[in-house]
């Protein structure tokens, strides 16, 4: 699902221009890609704000309305980078990169996990180790959300890529023997059986 966004060209940069920008509620940004010359524009400072809040971590594609009237031009983008003041924590600069919509690109895309495990039932803790996981797809393909069940997870058991590959409808790109996530047994259920064995030896 993409989403839009009103964005003006910027006529001037540089730093000066770049600080009267921000202090007019308005971020500098920057849209380039690999058949796109780079583009100045301006971002409103809120409205980016409430993509990001809304976006979370999911990459979306973005519809980027540039300017309006006549010169009113449409691309389609992925935010690359946001960069923040380190003690403000205004927004200084965003990279946006234009992708062409017929070549695949690599995005993080977020897991969500579904049921819940056999382990977690008998006191285990789930660990949930990558939040995200690196697709494969067409820009206009991207999914919310990668869904793995966990119902038959036990204790001490885990789910790496390689276990998703045959179960997702897109490339994963990370390691195949990456863990995603896991069924951790508890300090004191192992100190419980530790003890339990001792007296029975």
């Amino acid at each position: 699902m993409d989403v839009e966004m009103n964005v003006q060209l910027r006529t001037r940069t540089g730093k000066g221009a770049a600080r009267r920008l921000r202090r007019g509620d308005a971020v500098p940004a920057i849209l380039y890609g690999p058949k796109t010359a780079s583009v100045p524009l301006s971002v409103p400072a809120v409205r980016l704000l409430k993509l990001l809040r809304e976006m979370g971590e999911e990459s979306k594609l973005i519809r980027l309305v540039i300017g309006d009237g006549e010169e009113r031009q449409v691309r389609q983008a992925l935010i690359r980078e946001v960069q923040t003041h380190p003690v403000r924590r205004r927004f200084v600069h965003v990279d946006f990169y234009e992708v062409p919509l017929d070549q695949p690109i690599v995005v993080e895309v977020p897991v969500e996990l579904d049921g819940e495990s056999i382990g977690e039932k008998k006191g285990g803790v789930l660990d949930l180790i990558r939040r995200t996981l690196a697709v494969r797809c067409l820009p206009g393909e991207i999914p919310e959300r990668i869904h793995i069940d966990i119902s038959n997870m036990d204790l001490g058991s885990s789910i790496r890529v390689a276990d998703l590959v045959d179960f997702v409808p897109f490339e994963l790109v990370d390691d195949r023997n990456f863990a995603v996530v896991a069924v951790a047994v508890p300090e004191e259920m192992t100190k419980a059986e530790e003890s339990s064995e001792e007296e029975q030896a």
